[in-house]
């Protein structure tokens, strides 16, 4: 098993699942849980499934558990423990940390951060900015989450909001988002911007392309792209081009020395969209900015590997 040294649990919230991991401070995942998330149920039925995969994972510990860390969507506020506007669970407002003490027990240490936030974290330590201080995470997934490092610091903001990037709004004239703006990232840096992208130009290249409106996914877009089917290769295209320009304000902003392309779309698209996103964002930028930045795929073994540092990173 491990050496009982360091040991942390990390959680990571989805709405389709909950992974857990018990891991050592060297990165090795020793014992992992996986549960569906099923928010239908409730708060109280995701905080059981929650503290049924901590209590597996704690059960095949061979040494002390320093804490617990959890990665969460949603506006989450780490001192009051609390989870806030998480619209893929359902959830306005849940007392997330105070509900898990009342299933756990008091004994051991919760430490809750943003998803994106815990992201960045793991890559950072384990994953694909292992020994950088100045770091942008991008899940590219359900939605665009954003975490990122600044000084080696993680940076957070005055309201527990920094990192925000789906929604910065980059057409105002935009697509309607979730959040009630109009033209945020994520509507056109997602699976699901992508898939809705396609779906609009499917009637420009009629008779075409081999893509049809009722089999459309990003899985079958990013083939069809590889195929060179032509409605795949300009979906493809339009989502880099916004993709470059997100990151070009990124890249002013933050001076980032990588930027780190995870999440589930991120993962199997990154070596279609990066090269585009690179031509975009040089062409926004300062001279040499872009050259120096560099884009790197997620290394993270496990999504919960994040949120496991968030104990150690205190």
């Amino acid at each position: 098993m491990g050496t009982g040294i360091e040991l942390a649990v990390g959680v990571d919230m989805g709405a389709t699942k909950i992974a857990v991991v018990l891991a050592d401070r060297a990165g090795q995942i020793l014992a992992e849980s996986r549960l569906p998330t099923q928010p239908q149920d409730g708060p109280d039925g995701v905080l059981d499934r929650i503290a049924q995969g901590v209590q597996a994972v704690l059960a095949q510990a061979d040494g002390p558990v320093t804490g617990i860390g959890i990665g969460s969507p949603g506006r989450v506020d780490p001192v009051a423990g609390t989870v806030a506007d998480a619209a893929n669970l359902g959830w306005e407002c849940v007392a997330l940390v105070p509900g898990l003490r009342t299933r756990l027990g008091d004994e051991l240490p919760i430490h809750i951060a943003k998803d994106a936030n815990a992201e960045v974290l793991g890559e950072i330590f384990f994953g694909a900015a292992q020994g950088e201080q100045d770091c942008l995470y991008l899940g590219i997934g359900s939605g665009l989450g954003g975490g990122m490092v600044s000084g080696g610091r993680l940076v957070i903001g005055g309201h527990h909001t920094g990192g925000e990037i789906g929604h910065l709004v980059l057409d105002p004239a935009g697509r309607a988002c979730a959040c009630g703006q109009h033209g945020c990232a994520e509507t056109v840096i997602s699976g699901p911007g992508l898939v809705r992208t396609v779906a609009d130009l499917l009637p420009d290249w009629a008779g075409r392309t081999t893509l049809t409106g009722d089999q459309l996914s990003v899985r079958a877009i990013l083939a069809g792209a590889q195929a060179d089917d032509p409605a795949a290769l300009a979906g493809v295209a339009e989502m880099a081009r916004w993709l470059g320009m997100a990151l070009a304000s990124c890249v002013s902003l933050l001076d980032p020395s990588v930027i780190v392309i995870g999440g589930g779309a991120g993962r199997r698209a990154f070596d279609q969209i990066v090269p585009l996103a690179r031509q975009e964002l040089a062409r926004r930028v300062l001279p040499g900015a872009a050259e120096r930045v560099q884009i790197r795929p997620s290394r993270l073994a496990s999504s919960a590997l994040g949120a496991a540092c968030l104990v150690w990173q205190r």
